[in-house]
């Protein structure tokens, strides 16, 4: 018996099953692979990679489908897709502050189970997404302006490389692996698991605080002076968004459109009551909903969506938060012609974020102040149309305060991965890949 004959039996187009299985988290994404294979092992990724390779097909490794609207929906049909949302392990060291996760374990079961131990891993603003593939993009969660990015608090990783070979890499063991890994996304090898650092989280409090739309503008003036003084210990996110009329959302703010500041302190909540006074002054707000969170809560505090649907987003880096480019976004989410964008979002970056991590991997910080992103619900063409249509013109009106480098982890398709790196980075990046995966069989985000 051959290593092909042990893959499970992949699902092919006109299978029961096959709209399921090929499906993304993101509804809007329409995958049409060669077929699906689904792994709950280690010996089921080297078996897709055997049947692949004999079958002349490439391998797009998937877990939660978050980053599909970056994947190339051409190459992905030669490829087989294969679901890696069945290694799902976790098994929390306390002692040695560290977790050792499958690829297909999300932010929120690993909070879950960090959380028991009052620890907690960096991890992304929502609980559905992959810890595999947020890490391998690079990651930004609450935690990364104290402990910097997802990537770089990666210990060791536990890969299949595309000639099959099941190997657990660290600073030691394919150290220039373990670097491209780290930060450059998944083209070098298929992640089968990894082990992540968790940190300590003693008194936190956390939560939202939101206005009608209307005073989007002074909103963000007033964060961005806050920002420009708030400790390390301290992270915000301004959004603009668009809330449906659903139970589930909070009285005050379902179904109207709102400017809000989300944030996150680590630390005594008399210190986060006395930072957080000067964005609760006024006396405007719609709803505020501060308060002490554990650390299990933290991918759950901006309350993303857990259930798939669809969207097409974009996002920017962007070198400094000035009051004209405040004037210039508020006037995007102002701007009725752009009404197709629900969602219009600053990230607060710096601190840790901005400084290159000791040993660190491919992307060992991020030279910007803010992130931004924006997006809006794509359910049929013409949605999808016009959403686009708006993400262009957004990029138009804050092209002058935008970084060149990009944030590939927040950007749509389409996009030249080398601008998400320095020249000399992206050279050695593809030197790892020329050497662990020479005939392209591994198929990334951001490729082709």
């Amino acid at each position: 018996m051959t290593t092909t004959d042990l893959l499970p039996d992949p699902t092919r187009p006109g299978d029961p099953g096959w709209d399921a299985a090929r499906g993304s988290w993101n509804t809007a994404i329409d995958q049409h692979p060669a077929a699906v294979a689904r792994a709950s092992s280690v010996a089921d990724v080297q078996a897709a990679v055997a049947h692949a390779r004999g079958a002349g097909l490439r391998v797009a490794p998937q877990a939660t489908g978050h980053g599909s609207e970056a994947l190339s929906l051409e190459a992905l049909r030669g490829a087989l897709l294969l679901r890696t949302s069945g290694l799902d392990a976790i098994a929390v060291d306390p002692a040695a502050r560290t977790a050792h996760v499958g690829a297909g374990v999300t932010a929120g079961a690993l909070a879950d189970a960090a959380g028991a131990h009052g620890l907690a891993p960096v991890l992304g603003l929502a609980a559905s997404v992959g810890v595999a593939g947020l890490s391998l993009g690079g990651g930004l969660g609450w935690l990364s302006r104290t402990h910097g990015l997802a990537a770089n608090n990666v210990r060791a990783l536990d890969v299949v490389t595309a000639a099959g070979a099941a190997l657990r890499v660290d600073a030691e063991h394919e150290p220039d692996l373990f670097w491209a890994l780290r930060g450059g996304g998944g083209r070098c090898a298929i992640v089968t698991g990894l082990e992540v650092a968790l940190h300590p989280v003693g008194e936190a409090t956390a939560g939202m605080i939101a206005w009608p739309a209307e005073r989007a503008g002074e909103v963000l003036e007033q964060a961005r002076r806050w920002a420009a003084g708030a400790p390390e210990c301290v992270s915000a996110v301004v959004r603009v968004l668009s809330l449906p009329p659903l139970d589930a959302i909070p009285e005050p703010i379902r179904g109207r459109r709102i400017v809000a500041v989300l944030a996150a302190h680590f630390g005594p909540a008399a210190d986060a009551e006395r930072l957080l006074a000067p964005l609760r002054e006024s006396d405007a707000a719609l709803l505020d909903t501060f308060g002490p969170v554990g650390a299990a809560d933290l991918p759950r505090v901006a309350g993303d969506p857990e259930d798939p649907g669809p969207a097409r987003g974009d996002g920017l880096l962007l070198s400094e938060l000035t009051p004209k480019l405040v004037e210039a976004i508020a006037a995007v989410a102002a701007d009725e012609a752009l009404a197709a964008l629900t969602v219009v979002e600053l990230r607060q970056l710096g601190g840790a974020v901005g400084r290159d991590a000791p040993g660190a991997g491919a992307l060992p910080s991020l030279d910007a102040g803010w992130a931004f992103f924006a997006a809006g619900m794509a359910p049929d063409d013409d949605a999808r149309a016009a959403v686009e249509a708006a993400l262009a013109a957004v990029r138009e009106r804050l092209a002058p305060w935008t970084s060149p480098r990009a944030l590939l982890s927040s950007s749509g398709g389409g996009i030249d991965p080398a601008r998400g790196f320095d020249p000399e980075t992206w050279g050695r990046l593809v030197g790892v890949r020329d050497a662990y995966d020479p005939d392209r069989l591994i198929l990334a985000n951001h490729d082709a």
